[in-house]
């Protein structure tokens, strides 16, 4: 077993290390102790600037300011070169303790992370949170979008992302049909986090008939291609008779699935993935999304999600009583598809109770990968909406907020120094006291 106890102690004081830098040069700070008072470079600019503010003459000697700013510039000088002694510790001495010699950078983190986890080691958990996505109030466009902070660990549990902070996080686009003649369906947005690089997606576009898309596995997501009554691409495992084809209301294409309860027939309606090209990915986040109207409802509900290995996925879309009626809504979420999940072995399906009684519509059912923001600790899905999104004049543009209560000095040390997230739990093994 690795000296867990030694790995900490060197990790704790390269932690200590980083934040006396942070605290001198970039927060603005002062306290009292042992009958001195500390003062951070940025806590005497200010004090300098109320001060040096009453004459010309004083104005003159704002150059303190200056000469403290670049005393500042230079301490950031330090935390790199500081990175610089962590990164080549990782790669020789704890590299070594993991028997990962001679690996690079990332994949010596990620057997840390696998031998913590291994080994019931954990450290304290940073509390994470996302607000509700936020579409301005000027977009052109309908395209829906979701944001998860869900991730998985070396052991493939589902967990909170612990790499997501406190900041403000907005999607825009930058690229539409109307004026770069990007495909419809196809438009570019780029994911811009206050800290770190922007991430680069795509509309995740309804499919049409035969034509498939790169990225969306599904095929005929419209429910367009029909012969003799049963749908090309989509087969009627059980019910049929619930399934039809609407041309009247539809969202996309020239028709869309149409499901009519009559409160006794199950209806069971798959997609099988198996002949995809490329495969699916497994041992990733996927977004599965789909639009429904709810023309009438009585009872029962109807049902979308994946069978993987022949187990149900643990993301339902669910149209049921509390679904509004009358009008087009977009369902979706995200599911991780297990690295043993054979993805021949991956299903779309539709799916109608028993006691379904009523007529619900769907177009547009999607899946298709996240786009990872690994730094933000975030997967973000944006699917086709019948209007379609614009970059010019005014790009359209959707906010969410990130919080994260930073309980877990080490954790936010290897969010902000490693790039990753921990191990943790709420009774963690490795004292907070050797990083603080």
């Amino acid at each position: 077993m690795p000296d867990y106890t030694t790995i900490f102690e060197v990790l704790g004081q390269y932690a200590r290390a980083f934040t006396q830098i942070d605290n001198l040069a970039a927060r603005n700070l002062a306290f009292s102790g042992s009958g001195e008072t500390f003062r951070s470079l940025d806590k005497l600019r200010e004090e300098f600037v109320d001060v040096l503010n009453d004459a010309p003459s004083e104005r003159d000697r704002l150059d303190a300011v200056s000469i403290l700013s670049d005393a500042a510039r230079v301490a950031d000088g330090w935390a790199t070169q500081l990175q610089r002694s962590l990164d080549s510790w990782v790669r020789d001495a704890l590299a070594t303790e993991l028997n990962a010699e001679g690996a690079p950078l990332s994949d010596v983190l990620r057997e840390l992370q696998r031998a913590m986890l291994a080994d019931s080691e954990s450290i304290t958990a940073n509390a994470v949170a996302l607000g509700s996505v936020s579409a301005d109030g000027n977009n052109s466009g309908d395209a829906p979008c979701y944001v998860s902070k869900q991730a998985v660990d070396a052991e493939e549990n589902l967990v909170d992302d612990e790499r997501v902070r406190n900041q403000r996080i907005a999607i825009e686009c930058t690229r539409d049909n109307a004026h770069h003649r990007v495909t419809v369906g196809q438009e570019e947005f780029r994911i811009r986090p206050e800290h770190g690089a922007s991430v680069s997606t795509r509309v995740i576009p309804v499919t049409c008939g035969a034509i498939a898309d790169a990225r969306n596995v599904i095929t005929d997501g419209s429910f367009d291609a029909q012969t003799g009554g049963s749908f090309d691409h989509w087969s009627a495992v059980s019910g049929s008779s619930v399934f039809s084809q609407e041309t009247g209301t539809k969202r996309f294409g020239d028709g869309c699935l149409k499901v009519t309860g009559d409160g006794a027939t199950a209806g069971d309606l798959q997609q099988d993935l198996a002949e995809r090209d490329p495969v699916m990915e497994s041992g990733r986040v996927w977004a599965l999304g789909a639009w429904v109207y709810v023309g009438s409802y009585t009872a029962g509900d109807v049902k979308i999600d994946l069978l993987v290995d022949g187990v149900a996925s643990a993301l339902t879309l669910t149209v049921d009583g509390s679904t509004a009626t009358g009008q087009w809504l977009h369902l979706g979420g995200f599911e991780y598809l297990p690295r043993g999940s054979f993805p021949n072995k991956v299903k779309a399906r539709i799916r109608c109770s028993s006691d379904f009684d009523g007529a619900v519509y769907i177009d547009g059912v999607s899946l298709a990968p996240a786009t990872e923001v690994p730094h933000a600790g975030v997967r973000v899905a944006i699917f086709e909406g019948a209007s379609a999104p614009q970059a010019l004049p005014i790009a359209d543009r959707y906010l969410l907020d990130a919080t994260s209560d930073e309980a877990g000095a080490f954790q936010v040390f290897a969010r902000e120094r490693l790039g990753i997230a921990l191990p943790s739990s709420g009774t963690p093994t490795v004292s907070e006291t050797l990083a603080e």
